[in-house]
């Protein structure tokens, strides 16, 4: 069996016109996600869930089957989250069709873009899936990567390689001479104990001396 490969990307959602299928469960939780990231959502369903009714989202009640190209031509991504497996793939086919992106929740493999498991905040944001294989598992996954980065040694070396990445461009004109010394910096065991440790003075201090022995 071929199996398909997704290329991973953040997208900032303003501006974009949203399209979601069904207002259950699933369709609401995707509808509200969404507008809290920008985008101007609309639900099309023949009835929807008490928190959609309570929201500011544009609410079409109609019947999705008969949805046709003319209708999608003015979304940029369509998500099918009926309880109707059939309407949710002639959908997403027809989606396809005319170059939209389409998310199919009951099947992967009518979808072509992912909604994945995720976490946000100011500095990270991480996404994990199983293809459509496992959500629990997804976020189980993703419940060990936050215990991972969620630490002060983690942030502070975050803090830190930008501050280095800031100095590198002020001072290194060639962008390969800084792609080698932003990873030898990363490496430096005396950078990095100064980093994780918060101690950013000392840490940019290495860096100088560094970028000094490299020239």
């Amino acid at each position: 069996m071929t199996v398909r490969d997704y290329y991973p990307i953040f997208i900032d959602l303003s501006h974009f016109n949203v399209l979601i299928i069904g207002g259950g469960k699933i369709g609401t939780k995707r509808a509200l996600t969404m507008k809290k990231y920008g985008a101007n959502v609309t639900v099309l369903s023949l009835s929807f869930s008490q928190e959609l009714q309570n929201s500011n989202i544009s609410l079409i009640k109609g019947d999705a089957s008969l949805i046709d190209t003319n209708f999608l031509q003015k979304f940029d991504l369509i998500l099918t989250c009926t309880n109707n497996f059939e309407l949710n793939k002639k959908i997403c086919d027809l989606a396809k069709k005319i170059r939209k992106l389409c998310n199919n929740p009951t099947n992967i493999k009518d979808s072509n873009f992912i909604v994945p498991i995720f976490y946000s905040d100011k500095d990270l944001e991480i996404a994990i899936t199983t293809r459509g294989k496992s959500s629990i598992l997804a976020k189980e996954i993703l419940s060990k990567v936050k215990d991972l980065i969620n630490n002060d040694e983690m942030r502070n070396l975050l803090d830190a390689m930008y501050n280095v990445k800031l100095l590198l461009k002020e001072k290194i004109k060639d962008p390969s001479i800084r792609y080698i010394l932003y990873h030898k910096i990363y490496d430096d065991e005396v950078f990095r104990s100064y980093a994780s440790k918060g101690n950013l003075n000392k840490a940019l201090n290495r860096v100088e001396e560094i970028i000094n022995e490299y020239k």
